[in-house]
């Protein structure tokens, strides 16, 4: 056992400046920080320091888990939310019911100021599926379908399969897909609606448009994959209402 006495001049005072200016030594010796060396009744100031470390790091983490907890069980309540339109999309008995959930579902579970449907008028045969003559009026419906001409639908949403999202002042001609409502818009995604011809490319018949009140409500950052299969269903259901005559 060594019995050596330490040096005159190895002062606490010396060990703790020195331990400050080095703390990977008691990192490269964390058994040293086990021990409760007291002075007077209180831990030495060193180990204290270390041990509050490591509290505030492990609330950070804590944080930090909780909030990843949180986010994760939003997009399981955002991925509830499509499913279940997308199965009443799917179920709806008739084209204007279909167009009422395509509107009114994403209204009212994702808060949206404004969800409307937009049809080409390449596509008169399925205007008047949405639209029939002489059928009741429905007003909340009737302002929330409009038939666009198709040349300036394809110049907006650049004829491809992705959603275009506008903000502020590049929402030009809004009018043509949210009506006497696009003066309230001021964010939009459009999302494109195509049919699924077994052979033969996608063709292009409406959109499906989302507004929101504030201008961050939809970014060009922001994900678009489910909105991109809602209208993929959307499409198909109408273009399989559209073949069977609207029964």
């Amino acid at each position: 056992m060594n019995t050596e006495t330490p040096p005159d001049d190895l002062t606490s005072e010396r060990v703790r400046l020195w331990l400050t200016a080095h703390p990977e030594f008691l990192e490269a010796h964390p058994e040293l920080l086990a021990r409760d060396a007291a002075a007077s009744g209180k831990v030495v100031t060193l180990e204290a320091g270390q041990l509050n470390v490591l509290r505030q790091k492990n609330e950070e983490l804590s944080l930090n888990l909780d909030a990843m907890l949180e986010q994760i069980r939003r997009n399981e309540r955002i991925h509830a939310s499509f499913h279940r339109i997308q199965m009443r999309l799917i179920t709806a008995p008739n084209p204007r019911e279909l167009l009422r959930i395509a509107t009114g579902d994403p209204e009212r579970l994702f808060d949206i100021h404004r969800a409307t449907i937009a049809i080409s008028n390449r596509h008169p045969g399925l205007w008047s599926l949405c639209a029939p003559p002489g059928a009741d009026p429905d007003p909340d419906l009737d302002q929330r379908l409009f038939l666009v001409d198709h040349k300036q639908l394809a110049d907006t949403l650049r004829d491809v399969p992705r959603p275009v999202i506008r903000v502020g002042q590049e929402g030009v001609g809004r009018e043509i897909f949210f009506g006497p409502a696009s003066t309230q818009i001021r964010s939009e995604a459009l999302i494109p609606l195509f049919t699924h011809p077994e052979s033969g490319p996608e063709v292009l018949i409406g959109s499906l448009n989302l507004g929101g009140a504030t201008p961050n409500r939809f970014l060009p950052s922001d994900a678009t994959d489910l909105l991109r299969d809602l209208a993929d269903i959307l499409g198909l259901c109408l273009a399989r209402l559209a073949t069977s005559g609207g029964s």
